[in-house]
């Protein structure tokens, strides 16, 4: 069986489990490894048990000297551009971890470089392998609902997975596009997807009006005394080695989320208004304490409700049909519901193929376009009109 090689760029979180998964991906064969932090890139292959595989600084170097068919591009997002587009001059395909690009701009010269090598691309936006959307987007496909008239799409965030957001890189505005992109890329991308149309408008409020400056004691956790601090940093959502966990500062890790250099959102609700007539709505919440997404497709001939804490689907028909219920349950264990694994699967099994995804450039860049227009619209407080041509190449 044909093996695809691949190389992980981007050796933190969100690597660590791409490299997790990949020693043990049928067809896949982890060759090499990418981050310019080769110290901590060293602790973390030690864990996995991969310290034979090659560890490069940059993907200059990756690239002139390892042998390798793809990538798995998990970078911040504000180094996605230059990443992806050495990959794809290289002739190397790659799987780009969501949002494709904080701006529109950028995503247009990573899928230029890709259409110009003929490389497969597939973006981040693992959510369409959940059980409960996958299945959401097959019922609102197949007419069922009758005409569909409007979407409204929560994500509950876990409160210390939200107030990690306050802590990390994402808080600057230029490294993210915004919470939304940053975060909620993959709600865009499944309401998108489920509306089966181009958002021509969009509005939002959200503002930052709890992780507030005036709360601030202490810039950092291993400075602060108060030990009972509900947001008291303990490692969570940040990828450390063995030698950070044991050190008593961990520093930069544990800066205060009520710190004063952030530019994000702590809630915020956003509207779209699609070609077809569509309109959906998304709210986006840091408190919760199950995390979960939740979507409500309203059709003319009934309304469909899904929530992912419950693995399952609720279709009440208002057209003298019987209730239904599906069960929407995960076949492995690994994250995102168990979509991140066949996620993976589907882009491997492109490669070795040789054929498009279908989480391809155009679903990056019109989740970025959207979130791009959603940003806008809150910090101008006005209707932010999409032309048609902010999805062209």
């Amino acid at each position: 069986m044909k093996k695809c090689k691949v190389a992980v760029i981007g050796f933190g979180q969100r690597g660590y489990t791409y490299v997790e998964m990949l020693r043990n991906t049928a067809g896949a064969e982890l060759v090499a490894l990418c981050d310019s932090d080769l110290k901590r890139a060293a602790a973390f292959a030690k864990e996995l048990n991969v310290e034979n595989i090659p560890c490069y600084a940059s993907v200059e170097e990756l690239i002139a000297n390892a042998d390798f068919d793809a990538a798995v591009i998990t970078t911040p997002d504000f180094m996605h551009r230059e990443g992806a587009i050495a990959c794809c001059n290289a002739g190397k395909s790659i799987m780009l971890e969501k949002p494709m690009a904080p701006t529109a701009g950028e995503c247009r010269d990573i899928i230029n470089a890709c259409l110009k090598n003929k490389c497969v691309i597939q973006i981040g936006f693992v959510l369409r392998n959940h059980p409960v959307f996958r299945r959401v987007i097959e019922v609102a496909r197949s007419g069922v609902l009758g005409q569909i008239l409007n979407i409204t799409s929560t994500e509950h965030i876990g409160v210390m997975h939200g107030a990690s957001y306050m802590r990390r890189w994402h808080r600057k505005l230029a490294n993210s596009g915004g919470f939304i992109l940053a975060k909620c890329s993959h709600d865009i991308d499944i309401i998108s997807t489920v509306a089966n149309s181009k958002a021509t408008r969009v509005a939002s409020f959200g503002s930052l009006d709890y992780f507030t400056e005036d709360k601030l004691k202490y810039n950092y956790c291993s400075e602060c005394p108060d030990k009972d601090c509900r947001y008291r940093f303990a490692g969570e959502f940040v990828r450390m080695t063995p030698d950070e966990k044991a050190n008593h500062s961990a520093k930069p890790f544990d800066l205060c989320v009520y710190n004063k250099d952030k530019e994000l959102v702590d809630h915020e609700v956003a509207i779209i208004d699609f070609a077809n007539g569509i309109k959906a709505s998304f709210t986006l919440n840091l408190f919760a304490k199950v995390p979960k997404r939740t979507i409500c497709v309203a059709g003319t001939e009934g309304i469909l409700y899904a929530d992912t804490a419950e693995e399952c689907i609720h279709i009440h028909y208002s057209n003298g049909k019987e209730y239904e219920r599906i069960e929407c349950k995960a076949d492995n264990d690994s994250g995102h519901g168990g979509s991140d694994q066949t996620f993976l699967d589907d882009f491997i099994d492109c490669v070795i193929n040789d054929r498009p995804s279908e989480v391809d450039y155009m679903a990056g860049l019109s989740s970025t376009v959207i979130g791009n227009a959603i940003e806008k619209a809150r910090l101008t407080n006005k209707v932010v009109e999409i032309p048609a041509e902010s999805y062209q190449l």
